[in-house]
């Protein structure tokens, strides 16, 4: 069993990183997902996550949410198990603290950006040495 952590950006998955994690996930064939339930590229990962499962079910997915309290950018995306709502950057580091690795899609992977919680949230898996994998 494998604990899958994702962030992205608000402008959602792009092809090529759509592809990317279905390598990763093809790897593994029981996975837990996590993510924070933004639109964007949290809520393309969610749609990936359950064709992905329909798709391959050899394959114990179960999709976890870390909703964050704030409303505005929330995707109200529908999983197997919802944490309680929290500030962002709180909801993010319990991504990293449950995942074995962390999925990462940023803007641009090649330019790290501060004030950006997907940045943040790659710093805080590198801090406790999560892999991460960025796309």
């Amino acid at each position: 069993m494998v604990t899958v952590g994702f962030t992205g950006n608000r402008g959602g998955l792009s092809n090529s990183q759509k592809t990317g994690i279905c390598e990763i996930l093809d790897k593994y064939s029981e996975i837990t997902v996590l993510h924070g339930d933004c639109v964007g590229a949290d809520t393309d990962f969610h749609k990936l996550c359950v064709e992905y499962r329909k798709s391959h079910p050899e394959k114990t997915i179960a999709i976890g949410i870390h909703p964050p309290n704030n409303p505005a950018l929330r995707g109200f995306n529908v999983g197997d198990k919802t944490a309680p709502e929290k500030p962002y950057l709180e909801r993010n580091l319990d991504i990293v603290m449950g995942s074995d690795l962390l999925i990462a899609c940023p803007v641009d992977k090649t330019k790290e950006e501060l004030r950006s919680g997907t940045w943040s949230t790659v710093r805080q898996a590198r801090k406790r040495s999560v892999p991460v994998y960025l796309l």
